[in-house]
């Protein structure tokens, strides 16, 4: 919204708040969306069952054909036999595991976590015009045109990368049993190495959908507080362990929507480096930090309610 006279009314309903001053931060820190993460995860781990299933169905048959095909040295000559053997059982899983993920619904179930995550960005940002300007925000401006470009970049490139995961893991499983075989690798390593495999990629799974709900949640963070001519944020972190040092040393500073800072990291040689990446809370990987808006009265361009004849 850039109407003149709208931005004088919001001026003059607010400036009482401001007490003289220009400027005035945010008094709520906007809570992280933890219950869209977790459901994210949830989701995640089930997809990820469903390899595990399949593999499971396949896996003991094929550990036993790897075993007699040991034991038979006068077969030693045919190996090419058994590789084909081990991809076609691999290639038998993957049919398999496409044929149940088009009943598990994945963009729906990804769009819905969006939608969630939607959902308490909105409800913290009324939350903290509330708080701090005493206002409350006209509902039916923030519609699902607002959100539509973030949520369905978000959803389908989000969608891509979750089921890139089993690929990649039934790709790496093949090779640990081929390569397994050619080097004489003893059956319970092999499958021990299945195991870890399979364990590094939900663990990637999961370090994703931290990630990626951060990341929704900063660009919508971002789209709010840009729309209503908020220009500075102050970096806020979850102040907790998990903080990395080159995002706690952000925090309480403030920062323009034009110009996010820059990320270092730290080595035991040559101290604090830094990257040349430059990031707003929550776009660095796995990051939760949050931006606490800071409202200038001279720019402040907010739907309240009363807009178009809305009360």
């Amino acid at each position: 919204m850039d109407n003149k006279l709208h931005q004088e009314a919001v001026k003059q309903a607010v400036k009482g708040k401001f007490h003289g001053h220009s400027t005035l931060r945010g008094k709520t820190v906007p809570r992280y969306p933890d219950s869209a993460e977790r459901e994210f995860k949830r989701i995640t781990n089930a997809y990820l069952r469903v390899l595990n299933e399949e593999l499971k169905k396949e896996l003991p048959g094929l550990m036993k054909e790897l075993k007699r095909e040991r034991e038979n040295e006068s077969r030693h000559d045919d190996s090419a036999d058994f590789e084909r053997r081990v991809r076609e059982k691999f290639l038998k899983i993957a049919q398999r595991f496409e044929q149940r993920e088009g009943n598990f619904g994945l963009a729906k179930r990804i769009e819905a976590i969006g939608k969630q995550t939607k959902n308490t960005s909105l409800r913290e940002w009324k939350r903290a015009v509330k708080n701090t300007l005493g206002i409350d925000l006209f509902d039916g401006y923030y519609g699902d045109d607002f959100y539509e470009r973030q949520i369905t970049n978000w959803v389908g490139e989000n969608a891509q990368m979750i089921k890139s995961i089993p690929s990649d893991a039934m790709r790496e499983m093949q090779d640990i049993v081929l390569n397994g075989y050619r080097e004489g690798k003893l059956l319970r390593d092999i499958q021990n190495e299945i195991q870890d495999a399979y364990g590094v990629n939900k663990r990637k799974a999961q370090m994703l959908a931290r990630d990626q709900i951060a990341t929704l949640n900063a660009q919508i963070a971002q789209a709010q507080q840009r729309d209503a001519g908020i220009q500075r944020y102050r970096w806020s972190t979850s102040h907790d362990a998990r903080v990395r040092d080159c995002h706690k040393a952000l925090d309480g500073k403030v920062f323009s929507w034009d110009s996010p800072p820059e990320m270092w990291y730290e080595t035991k040689k040559n101290g604090k480096v830094m990257t040349g990446r430059r990031c707003h809370p929550g776009c660095d990987f796995a990051c939760r930090c949050v931006a606490i808006p800071i409202f200038d009265i001279d720019t402040l361009n907010i739907p309240i309610k009363g807009d178009n004849g809305n009360e």
